[in-house]
């Protein structure tokens, strides 16, 4: 009978076979990359597959500075490469010396040819895309209801506006059908009308974890929704075709969560300020109708309007006087047509001195409106500090101040003892 083998003697073994092996010990094998992943290190970790299995596979850095291609998700390639296996952990691997291009592997084929399809048919255009709501009350996620997503969503919008409304239609977003479970969550959430927006999403993944949202049944369940779709699959770096139909792209799902959800405090803070400046602007206008109306007052059309009719009938009596002594026998031939425009010029005298008597009712009307007594008349008051000036806000007077309160029939003085509190709002 053989010895009892440890395991780290096992692996060791079957190692030593392998890299002994004159077949083995360097072969060509052709397959399609997935789930490449380069570290910091410089080295590379993806998954070399065929339609019937899939191999790991090292490319370390001093390899890769010898290959000529750039590796990524979805090439066809031919790798020369020698089996390994690892012996800590029993893991079967190629470690790769050589790498060169056979083709474009399928996966990454039909991305292309559904992409150029769907951008011909205006699907991708600017112009077909709906806006996102500012505040929404109500938020749709399809995704998995297993995973951190879901739980990285609701976590953000907590923080962000506690209170919002997140309803989660679970789906698989990876594996055989799962595209036909989102495009019928879509359908769904725009029937039923579960929300104002929705949010079609996952992690990262392989190029395959990721084809659900590259079929042509997600595409279009995504650009027929009435309602805005936020699509946020995978990282930064992933790319799918219901990126480039959806409303808007997200780089991950917590970016999503965080469109969607904006922070209450910083909206708060933007509606005191907006309210600042109306009232500023409300009193900005007041004080300039005042001024104007002030200008208008010292008019002398408005201080003594009979002065310009007498001004009038002074001059009309001088000429007439000059008249009649330069000219005293044409004035008893003219006597007639004098005395009748003389009596015109009256009656428009008259009818201008009318006319500025009712403009002077109006703009006295005006003024006693805007006129900051009337404005106590209503229950208004005025504070002023002990300086004299004009107390806006409460937030400025400290305990024993000493203040002035105008009312509309007087004047008082008060003494402040209960400062104002700041809100914990």
């Amino acid at each position: 009978m053989a010895d009892v083998l440890s395991v780290a003697e096992l692996n060791r073994a079957v190692n030593e076979t392998l890299t002994r092996d004159p077949v083995l010990s360097k072969v060509q094998v052709r397959g399609e990359v997935s789930g490449l992943k380069k570290y910091p290190s410089g080295h590379t970790y993806f998954t070399l597959k065929d339609s019937e299995a899939s191999v790991a596979c090292v490319l370390f850095r001093g390899a890769a500075q010898n290959i000529r291609i750039a590796l990524s998700d979805g090439m066809s390639v031919v790798l020369i490469a020698r089996p390994n296996l690892y012996d800590k952990t029993g893991r079967f691997q190629l470690i790769v010396s050589g790498a060169r291009e056979e083709g474009v592997g399928d996966l990454y084929t039909q991305f292309v040819k559904l992409k150029e399809k769907l951008e011909r048919e205006g699907l991708f255009d600017a112009k077909r895309k709906k806006a996102i709501p500012t505040m929404p009350e109500r938020v749709v996620a399809v995704t998995s209801s297993a995973g951190a997503v879901i739980r990285d969503m609701i976590h953000v919008m907590r923080r962000r506006f506690p209170g919002m409304s997140l309803t989660l239609i679970p789906v698989s977003v990876q594996g055989a059908g799962a595209e036909y479970e989102i495009a019928a969550a879509i359908a769904a959430a725009n029937r039923l009308r579960l929300g104002e927006v929705i949010i079609v999403g996952r992690g990262g993944g392989s190029l395959e974890d990721l084809q659900p949202f590259n079929e042509e049944v997600t595409a279009r369940a995504i650009a027929a929704s009435e309602l805005p779709v936020i699509s946020a699959v995978g990282h930064e770096t992933d790319f799918t075709i219901a990126d480039f139909v959806a409303d808007l792209r997200a780089p991950t799902p917590s970016a999503a969560a965080e469109l969607v959800a904006p922070l209450k405090d910083a909206l708060y803070q933007r509606l005191e300020q907006l309210s600042s400046s109306l009232e500023q602007a409300c009193a900005n206008r007041l004080a300039s109708s005042l001024r104007h109306l002030t200008h208008l007052s010292g008019r002398p059309v408005l201080v003594n309007p009979t002065a310009i009719v007498e001004r009038h009938e002074s001059r009309l009596a001088l000429w007439r006087h000059r008249l009649a002594s330069v000219f005293p026998n044409r004035m008893m031939s003219t006597e007639t047509n004098f005395e009748r425009l003389c009596e015109r010029l009256h009656r428009a005298i008259k009818r201008v001195k009318t006319d500025r008597e009712s403009q002077l009712e109006t703009l006295t009307k005006a003024l006693e409106t805007l006129s900051p007594l009337a404005v106590l008349t209503r229950g208004y008051s005025v504070v002023r500090s002990s300086s004299g000036d004009m107390v806006m806000s409460a937030a400025s007077l400290e305990k024993d101040d000493r203040i002035d309160i105008v009312f509309a029939d007087g004047e008082v003085g008060a003494l402040i003892t209960n400062p104002a509190v700041e809100s914990q709002d």
